[in-house]
């Protein structure tokens, strides 16, 4: 299974003050094959200006890419915020990369309703924890339902991060049937779930991401990403080596990568 991380954030995401160049020297010096950047573009969030300034992004990793070409494989992505009131504006974003197409483009969910699905927000503002997760994860079932211009959806358990509870983590059980049809879409879409080692020091959250993988495989998932969602180039190396077991253990024998916005097929690792 080939060592990567498809989810990380530097200093074109207005939330992270890290240098491009110190993800890639980070990686490389724990042996990992490929990255690939993922910076934040909402168009609407609560307080932040997620913007994103294409062409410097695009020269800044195109350089990188040259400099490091015979260490790491380096590729150009997109965490999208999706908020479908926006959709038209979101589509012509993604396709109006410059240079070329983005490689690899994550959906997620970060706010509902013009409120922002974070700690100490008003979301969680006289909810039990059960109605915070169940409202979060059908704003992600609407998004896979009704969008489709992007390749893996990101951090199912987002709204775990947050909220005011002593026990925040998501138990599947608990949301089968929501969780079922959001896995079923993506299944029956040929997109990918990723699995993000965000959470992944709590055995709750393995166990979430475990039940995930395996009902994935069962409804017919085939692509999986891998992503540490890190904001600074330390990583949490133990949690990524958890979850490429869990991935494994679920009958997943390889992680998905992307070119252009499409699978790349026919590609082996060269490290097990």
């Amino acid at each position: 299974m080939k060592k990567l991380d498809y989810h990380f954030h530097s200093h074109f995401s207005a939330d992270s003050e890290e240098l491009p160049r110190k993800h890639v020297t980070e990686a490389i010096a724990h042996g990992l094959e490929e990255i690939c950047f993922t910076e934040h573009r909402d168009f609407y969030f609560p307080g932040m200006d997620f913007s994103l300034n294409l062409p410097e992004y695009f020269q800044e990793i195109n350089r990188l890419q040259a400099e490091f070409k015979d260490k790491i494989k380096i590729k150009i992505g997109l965490e999208m915020g999706i908020d479908l009131r926006f959709k038209s504006e979101i589509n012509q974003f993604i396709d109006s990369a410059p240079f070329d197409p983005f490689d690899f483009v994550i959906a997620s969910v970060h706010e509902i309703g013009d409120i922002e699905v974070y700690d100490g927000t008003e979301f969680y503002l006289q909810k039990i924890k059960e109605e915070a997760q169940r409202e979060y994860l059908l704003a992600c079932l609407d998004v896979v339902q009704n969008f489709e211009n992007y390749n893996s959806f990101g951090h199912l358990d987002y709204v775990a991060r947050y909220g005011p509870y002593t026990d925040k983590s998501i138990k599947f059980a608990e949301n089968r049937e929501i969780l079922f049809e959001i896995l079923r879409a993506l299944a029956s879409k040929e997109k990918a779930l990723e699995i993000n080692t965000r959470l992944f020091d709590d055995p709750k959250t393995e166990q979430f991401y475990s039940d995930l993988l395996i009902n994935f495989k069962k409804l017919g998932g085939k692509f999986i990403t891998l992503g540490t969602d890190s904001h600074i180039a330390k990583r949490d190396w133990l949690s990524i080596h958890k979850a490429r077991t869990l991935i494994k253990k679920a009958g997943f024998h390889e992680l998905a990568t992307f070119s252009g916005m499409k699978i790349d097929k026919n590609k082996k690792s060269i490290k097990e």
